[in-house]
């Protein structure tokens, strides 16, 4: 199963006292276990390493960077021109207010690889239309 990591879920694993961290260890694990592929994007790491230095602390963003760099078994998509276009679309088409321009790139990605999963806790991860069937893991804030 290709797995795609939202902001959220890598948040919720890195800090102890987010309020989904528990459920965060146990999806990982799970995944983990079926020999899950886990994929991202360099946008969304932006809004990672940005969320762990000001909800965590600049030690907690620091030592997650380095340790993508050091051990990581996720595959980090770049966010093309062709992708970028496509949330462009998306991204004028929805009004929602929560919805960010990375979780459009996040939408493009997953259509266009056709990831079987998302782990995440926003709520339009859920219900955003795809272009195939995406499963939810995690629970909605």
């Amino acid at each position: 199963m290709k797995v795609f990591v939202d902001t959220g879920a890598f948040c919720a694993f890195t800090i102890p006292n987010d309020q989904h961290n528990r459920i965060a260890k146990e999806i990982y694990k799970r995944l983990k276990g079926e020999n899950a592929a886990f994929y991202t994007s360099n946008y969304v790491l932006d809004e990672v390493f940005t969320l762990l230095k000001t909800r965590g602390s600049h030690k907690t963003a620091v030592k997650f960077m380095e340790q993508l760099e050091e051990k990581s078994h996720l595959d980090i998509m770049q966010v093309s021109e062709v992708i970028e276009e496509a949330a462009k679309v998306i991204f004028k088409r929805f009004d929602d207010k929560r919805l960010s321009f990375t979780d459009c790139t996040s939408f493009s990605l997953i259509n266009r690889f056709k990831i079987d999963a998302v782990f995440a806790f926003d709520e339009h991860f859920r219900y955003h239309p795809y272009s195939h069937t995406v499963t939810f893991l995690g629970q909605s804030k």
